[in-house]
């Protein structure tokens, strides 16, 4: 492609790699770590990854509202890290972040600083080789970190989350750099994410969606689905979300669908025990919570469930060998419109 075509606006970086990243620092387009300076080339490179024209508006990311463009994705790609292959992911990714029902505007201005993480399934996965197994939340794999990567700097250098302006997160947490993780489908006893959500095996698909810090489920004393969902239910217990997410190791997904556990029976178990009572509350926070969630007419007999309902849970099977799952909190609070944000997934395109 020639750079002519190019639209953005051209400006003139340090030729020194250091002074280069301070540069990208002051001009708040870097998330605090080295980036790639987006030179022309290595932009008109990162486009030759889809057939998408570089001028396509894919949507609007608030709170700035900046409009992204094909190209501005292509950039912010380079940024961050990411090969050409990657961008039919993120172009799906910026999709998702778009999204109305995701309301990416509240996850950029909460005082809950939590991420969005990016859960990739089908062939691409392959493709571009998406880690799925042993580390599946860790460091040392290219496509995971700098996919995760570019969720946030979309959402900072197009959305204009910048902390102590308009991202307003009181700590935040590690995974605002980088979260991202393909569902090891291979070994799942179910059906895959995509699957579930009414997609063919054989699509392509990103689910973003709010993530809070995670929490280990390790289990290496149950060898039956009812002690290990039973631990997991436990880990769950405390604030309530619009979803939840469950990774769930492939040692763990064994024992549970060995004992006949379908998905569906899974979230229905978990659901039904992670909750806590409103009654074990201190009588102020019991006051507070009745009067902010006045929706849903609360007493001390209550019982607040980890999400509304079993099908809210969200159960993916990622990891590799080992008796360690984890759960992820999902930012938010139902509502009777359905939730302050959830889940969307978008077909991954050429």
């Amino acid at each position: 492609m020639a750079t002519a075509a190019l639209q953005a606006e051209r400006v003139e970086i340090p030729d020194d790699i250091w002074e280069a990243q301070e540069y990208f620092i002051e001009k708040g387009w870097s998330d605090g770590m080295p980036v790639i300076p987006p030179t022309e080339e290595r932009v008109a490179k990162m486009l030759a990854g889809t057939k998408r024209k570089p001028d396509e508006v894919i949507g609007s990311v608030p709170p700035r509202w900046a409009p992204a463009t094909v190209e501005k994705t292509a950039i912010n790609g380079v940024l961050s890290g990411c090969k050409p292959e990657y961008m039919p992911v993120l172009i799906a990714v910026v999709e998702g972040l778009c999204d109305p029902k995701l309301n990416l505007y509240a996850l950029q201005a909460t005082t809950g600083g939590p991420a969005v993480m990016a859960i990739i399934n089908g062939p691409v996965r392959k493709k571009i080789n998406v880690n799925g197994g042993s580390n599946a939340l860790g460091e040392g794999w290219r496509a995971n970190a700098t996919i995760g990567r570019f969720v946030q700097m979309v959402k900072r250098n197009l959305g204009g989350s910048l902390p102590g302006t308009t991202c307003k997160a009181t700590l935040g947490w590690p995974g605002k750099f980088s979260i991202c993780i393909g569902e090891n489908e291979e070994v799942s006893p179910w059906e895959p994410l995509h699957v579930e959500r009414g997609f063919d095996k054989y699509q392509s698909t990103v689910t973003v969606i709010s993530a809070d810090a995670s929490i280990r489920a390790s289990d290496l004393d149950s060898t039956k689905a009812e002690g290990i969902l039973t631990n997991f239910a436990q880990r769950m217990e405390g604030p309530s979300g619009p979803e939840a997410i469950m990774v769930v190791c492939p040692e763990h997904a064994k024992i549970i669908a060995g004992d006949g556990f379908s998905k569906k029976d899974v979230q229905k178990f978990v659901w039904e025990r992670a909750a806590y009572r409103m009654k074990d509350l201190p009588d102020e926070t019991f006051a507070q919570r009745v009067k902010r969630r006045s929706d849903l007419k609360l007493t001390r007999d209550s019982i607040i469930r980890v999400t509304d309902k079993p099908e809210d849970i969200l159960v993916v099977v990622a990891g590799g060998d080992g008796s360690q799952s984890q759960y992820v909190h999902v930012w938010g609070q139902s509502t009777p419109e359905g939730g302050s944000t959830r889940s969307v997934t978008k077909v991954v395109k050429d």
